[in-house]
């Protein structure tokens, strides 16, 4: 029979082992436990002893081959629970060792870093001041902001811009309506107009598409978007890629609005082929046109209807972020503009007098519609989103996303050569060589041009010359042709003298200078007797 002492350390075994298994966490426990089994055992001594000269020979058999080091020996009793509790504990420390030598292969993941709350400062040091300084320094060099409009003729893609920006980007003059266009091909109109508010300045490229969807074959007609896009991407990559850097201008596109027609009946297939190649390049912003020609209801349900076919064609628009704050409860304005999308917008630049105000908007026999006014349509939504909320989100997910996505696959491709990898790095010397003779030959090539043109306007001041000596030599032709008329007018006139004098001599057989002769005799006479009176005269008195 055996004693409660040794059923006890017997018991006990397992959780010593256990504890042997995880001796590098838990040292202390570890040490206690082997302490306690080892009395138990010496106090067990006797009893155990007695029981085994009692029982056969195949006890000792059963006894554990091998035991950790650490661990000292027991004489157990000869029973069916001390050999079942000794091939458990066997087993159990023999599956503790393997996981504990499967967990030293493998690689401990660096521990997470703890983030240390910010040590408050007694005095002021300045450092609080550096939002104003970067304030002040992006004020000073001014923003950037490329927007793309994408639709069909006459959806009033410039009156929207002129509306959104209060200024006459597009006039008539300069910009003709779409009926008055002579070209009907797909064309990429970039104009760049420098804004200034409150002693901001904002340098704006408004990109337009005239001729989108006015062909009959409209096939591929979104590729002139898609490489002047990717224009974009390559002339800032070359631009960062330089060796010296200065400030780089960006003319990459931040958003895109693709205007839709107002049908009722859902995006067309051009649409949907257009905005899948232009949702990996750009942030698409879907925006419905001329929404006044649609009922509030339909243009709720086309809203929903593009919706879903945005969805069903995995087209990719525009996300608004969500910050840390709006994870818990996002903010109502983000959910206003999201519940707003896809814009149903209107545009107008002709000021209406309402109830004594001014309002930007259209009059129409029923009643006046109002550009700005959020229960008529979406301007202002829009425009908050794109102007005032949203426009340097815009600016960070063109630069970070898709300005990433193209670079990496133009990197990937300069590592390409017949689809065998080859070594890109070049260095920086070669590359500042080949950087000074492109920029010989551009000067070269510039050098040549100026040429080209100087010797184009001497030609053209020598052919002017050329062209007023003609015009002198021909005027002076044109005149002595008339002085030599007039010449020949007055011969003819003193020949035609000549005979009627001749004639008026024979007839009266007296010439004019024996006429003269006799006027002057007789008028000598006269005066010699007018003489003689007068002296007479003189003599009386």
């Amino acid at each position: 029979m055996n004693s409660p002492r040794t059923n006890g350390a017997i018991s006990a075994l397992p959780s010593t082992l256990a504890q042997l298994a995880l001796r590098d966490k838990q040292q202390a426990a570890t040490a206690s436990s082997i302490a306690t089994a080892t009395t138990a055992s010496n106090g067990s001594d006797s009893t155990a002893v007695g029981a085994a000269n009692a029982t056969t020979t195949t006890t000792t058999s059963q006894r554990p081959q091998t035991q950790p080091p650490s661990v000292p020996k027991l004489q157990l009793a000869d029973s069916a629970s001390v050999t079942s509790s000794n091939g458990d504990s066997n087993k159990l420390t023999h599956d503790l060792q393997e996981k504990e030598a499967q967990q030293q292969q493998k690689p401990q993941k660096p521990p997470l870093p703890v983030r240390q709350k910010p040590m408050e400062i007694a005095g002021y040091v300045g450092f609080a001041n550096l939002p104003n300084q970067v304030y002040r320094k992006a004020v000073k060099r001014g923003f950037e902001f490329s927007l793309m409009v994408v639709g069909g003729s006459g959806l009033g893609k410039s009156t929207l811009i002129n509306s959104m920006f209060l200024s006459d980007i597009y006039n008539a003059e300069q910009y003709p309506g779409p009926s008055l266009r002579k070209k009907k091909t797909v064309a990429v109109e970039a104009t760049k107009v420098m804004l200034k508010e409150n002693g901001v300045n904002l340098t704006l490229t408004v990109v337009d598409t005239p001729g989108f969807g006015d062909a009959v074959d409209n096939s591929n007609c979104w590729v002139p978007i898609l490489e002047y896009v990717d224009s974009k991407y390559e002339e800032y990559l070359t631009a960062e890629s330089r060796v010296y850097r200065k400030s780089i201008s960006d003319n990459r596109v931040h958003c895109c609005l693709y205007f839709i027609a107002p049908s009722g009946h859902g995006l067309l297939p051009l649409d949907i082929a257009c905005m899948q190649s232009l949702s990996d390049k750009v942030n698409l912003v879907p925006v419905i046109a001329k929404a006044d020609t649609m009922t509030p209801d339909e243009v709720h349900l086309f809203k929903k209807q593009i919706l879903n076919e945005i969805a069903q064609h995995k087209i990719k628009i525009y996300d608004f972020p969500a910050t840390l704050e709006d994870a818990a409860e996002e903010s109502k304005a983000t959910q206003n503009l999201r519940s707003r999308v896809p814009f149903a917008v209107v545009g107008a630049n002709t000021i209406i007098e309402l109830d004594g105000k001014k309002v930007r908007g259209r009059r129409y026999p029923w009643g006046i519609v109002e550009v700005e006014n959020l229960t008529h349509c979406d301007f202002i939504a829009l425009r908050n989103m794109v102007i005032r909320t949203h426009l340097q989100d815009l600016k960070d997910v063109t630069n970070n996303v898709h300005y990433e996505n193209y670079r990496c696959r133009k990197l990937s491709e300069l590592g390409l050569v017949d689809g065998k990898a080859r070594l890109s790095n070049k260095n920086p010397l070669t590359q500042m060589e080949e950087e000074k003779r492109e920029h010989e030959q551009k000067m070269k090539k510039m050098e040549a041009e100026m040429e080209q043109v100087f010797d184009m306007k001497v030609k053209e001041k020598m052919q002017k010359l050329k062209d007023s000596e003609l015009e002198m030599a021909r005027r002076h032709e044109e005149r002595k042709k008339a002085l030599e008329l007039q010449i020949h007018e007055l011969d003819e006139k003193r020949r035609e003298f000549e005979r009627e004098k001749k004639e008026w001599e024979d007839v009266n057989h007296v010439t004019l200078e024996e006429l003269k002769r006799r006027s002057l005799g007789g008028n000598s006479s006269t005066d010699n007797v007018d003489g003689k009176k007068e002296k007479k005269k003189k003599g009386l008195f």
